[in-house]
C-alpha cells in the first residue's frame, strides 16, 4: 500500500465521476503528506475554477472528514490485496504510458488490475468493435487475432460483447493458451454475467483484467465511452472493426487518429489516416506497429 495509492483511492471516493480535479491532484501532488505542504492559493488556482474542484477543496480542508475517508480507503485497499487486486496510479512503473495522452477529463488516475501485469510491457493491440458487424469483418478480426497470437502480441478487448468473447476464446483455445487483456466498462466486481466465465478463463491463460472504475460501479454510457478510450490508449496499436458514428468505438478512433497513434481499420469504408486491413498480408503491419512502440522494445 503506497502513499500515492491511498491518496488516489480516497480522492476517487470523494469525487468518483470527475477525473479532472482528482487526476491533477494525483499526478501533481501525489500524497496526503505532499498535500499538507501545498500553498492553499496554489490549490485554488488549479481547482477553484470549477464547482467540482471547489467542493473537493472544501472536503480536503475538513480534517475529521478526511481522516474518516482515509481510514475507509485503507480498509478497502487491505481487502483488495487479499483478493489479489492491484490498484495502480500514474506513479507506478507499470502504469501504461499511453493513457497520459488522453484528454484530461477522460484520463484515468486509477486502474484496478487483476492478473498478469507484465503484459502491459509487451506489444499490445486493441481490437474494438460494436456488434452487429458483417461476417466478413468478423472473420477478418478473428484471423488477425490468430496472427497476433502467433506473433506473440497481446490482444486487448473490451468485456461487454460477443465480439470480445470470441476473440478471448481464440486466445484460451490456442495450442498453448495465450494471454490477453480485457478492459471493463464497470468496476471489476460488476462484470456482466456473460463475461464472468470468459474473464476467469482469461486469467487462467495468464491474462489481465483492467478497469479504471471503482469496484462497485455498474455500466453506464459514460463509462462505456471511457472504456473505449482507455482500451485504445493503453495498447501500442488499435484496430477498429466497422466503427459506426456516434459510438464509443468511433469516439476512440477519432482520438487515436488525432493523437497520431497507429490506427488500423477493418471496414469497407475509407477512413482518413486509418490504415486499412483488407488482406491477411496486412496483418504484419499491425504486429510491426505494436512492436515498434512497445515499452519493452
Amino acid at each position: 500500500m503506497t502513499a500515492s495509492t491511498l491518496f488516489a483511492l480516497t480522492l476517487a471516493r470523494l469525487l468518483p465521476d470527475d477525473w479532472t480535479a482528482t487526476g491533477w491532484l494525483v499526478r501533481h501532488v501525489g500524497s496526503f503528506e505532499a498535500l499538507s505542504s501545498q500553498p492553499p492559493e496554489a490549490l485554488r488556482n488549479h481547482l477553484g475554477h470549477r464547482p467540482e474542484g471547489i467542493r473537493l477543496l472544501a472536503q480536503l480542508s475538513n480534517a475529521a472528514f478526511l481522516q474518516k475517508m482515509q481510514e475507509q480507503a485503507k480498509a478497502e485497499l487491505a481487502t483488495l490485496i487479499t483478493k489479489r487486486i492491484r490498484v495502480l496510479t500514474p506513479h507506478d512503473d507499470v502504469w501504461p504510458a499511453g493513457l497520459e495522452a488522453l484528454p484530461e477529463h477522460q484520463r484515468p488516475f486509477l486502474l484496478f488490475a487483476y492478473g498478469n501485469l507484465e503484459l502491459l510491457a509487451q506489444p499490445t493491440v486493441a481490437l474494438l468493435a460494436r456488434p452487429p458487424i458483417s461476417d466478413a469483418a468478423y472473420d477478418r478480426a478473428q484471423d488477425l487475432t490468430l496472427h497476433l497470437i502467433e506473433a506473440g502480441c497481446v490482444p486487448v478487448t473490451g468485456a461487454l460483447s460477443g465480439f470480445d468473447v470470441a476473440l478471448q476464446k481464440l486466445c484460451h483455445n490456442a495450442p498453448r493458451p495465450h494471454p490477453a487483456i480485457m478492459v471493463a466498462h464497470t468496476g471489476l466486481s460488476q462484470l456482466l454475467p456473460p463475461m464472468r466465465p470468459v474473464a476467469a478463463a482469461t486469467l487462467r491463460a495468464g491474462g489481465l483484467l483492467l478497469s479504471p472504475f471503482l469496484m462497485e460501479l455498474r455500466p453506464s454510457d459514460r463509462r462505456d465511452r471511457q472504456r473505449a478510450l482507455v482500451q485504445a490508449a493503453l495498447a501500442q496499436a488499435a484496430v477498429f472493426v466497422e466503427p459506426r458514428d456516434e459510438t464509443p468505438e468511433h469516439m476512440a478512433l477519432d482520438w487515436a487518429v488525432q493523437a497520431h497513434r497507429p490506427v488500423f481499420g477493418i471496414s469497407t469504408r475509407t477512413m482518413p489516416e486509418v490504415h486499412p486491413i483488407r488482406e491477411s498480408v496486412d496483418f504484419e503491419w499491425v504486429v510491426e506497429a505494436a512492436r515498434r512502440t512497445s515499452p519493452a522494445e
